[in-house]
């Protein structure tokens, strides 16, 4: 009876270790099914965060148009001067030609008159406005001729003062001929016995009509402005050093030469631009 009771009891202690024994190996399983390794949280981990990124950050939407707005920037308005800054037909800065001049009005503009005894032609200039010259030393940059009381001309000394043209004081002879197709009449300065000292003269906005000498001082009847609407004529005079002599005087627009043209040397001293009755004066106001 004894042997029966220790064979019963064996059954059921092999029975219960068994039972753990399945147990067991179906929690084993089950947590090796579970358990993820670190490569596998960190492919999750990417997946999340991508996830994520797509959520939270719109998808850019390709616009046809932002080539052309990078390629159209707007200009700064330092590339290039004002209108008024730049000397032309119209004038510079506050003064145009054939405004009136008054005391008043040079105070306001800050402008000063030069010496002289001609109170029917003299000279003002800005004295703020000045550039050092290796000759002469301390120059106003504009000068401002008023002839009976109005603008009558603007010259330009200082190379870094803008000329409508693109003309610079410094530019060579063959810079200006460039800049006016040729169309520009020669004269030998009466004082430069060699032709070193040339002055070369455009006219702007008009036609000579009659016949007259070229050189001489034009007359109304002798000029057909190109617009009704303008009220005066207009011409450039570049002085022109540096030069040689290419003929005893003049040659006038439609008589330039190839040998005339490769012949032309010197640079810009100085720029005129302002009426016919000022061209035309030698000596500032004589």
């Amino acid at each position: 009876m004894f042997d029966s009771h220790n064979r019963l009891l064996s059954k059921k202690v092999t029975s219960l270790l068994f039972s753990a024994c399945l147990v067991g190996g179906v929690q084993l399983l089950t947590g090796c099914e579970s358990q993820s390794s670190p490569a596998d949280d960190s492919e999750a981990q990417a997946d999340e965060n991508t996830t994520s990124a797509q959520t939270d950050t719109p998808v850019p939407v390709a616009d046809s148009n932002d080539e052309t707005v990078a390629e159209q920037e707007p200009i700064g308005a330092e590339t290039s001067p004002a209108d008024d800054q730049v000397v032309s037909p119209s004038g510079y800065q506050k003064l145009g030609f054939g405004q009136v001049v008054t005391p008043a009005l040079l105070a306001d503009l800050g402008l000063t008159k030069q010496e002289s005894d001609n109170e029917q032609c003299y000279y003002v200039s800005d004295s703020k406005q000045y550039y050092m010259d290796q000759a002469y030393g301390k120059r106003a940059s504009v000068l401002y001729q008023v002839i009976d009381g109005k603008v009558a001309l603007i010259t330009i000394r200082d190379p870094k003062t803008p000329f409508y043209t693109g003309v610079h004081v410094g530019d060579t002879a063959t810079s200006v001929m460039s800049a006016h197709d040729d169309s520009l009449t020669y004269a030998v300065d009466k004082y430069a016995v060699e032709g070193d000292y040339y002055n070369l003269t455009a006219n702007v906005n008009f036609v000579v009509t009659n016949n007259n000498d070229v050189g001489a001082l034009l007359k109304q009847e002798d000029i057909k402005l190109n617009d009704a609407n303008d009220t005066l004529p207009i011409q450039i005079e570049y002085h022109i050093k540096g030069g040689q002599k290419l003929s005893n005087n003049i040659i006038s627009e439609t008589e330039w030469t190839v040998d005339n043209k490769r012949a032309l040397k010197g640079e810009v001293e100085s720029i005129d631009i302002g009426i016919p009755e000022a061209i035309y004066l030698v000596e500032g106001c004589s």
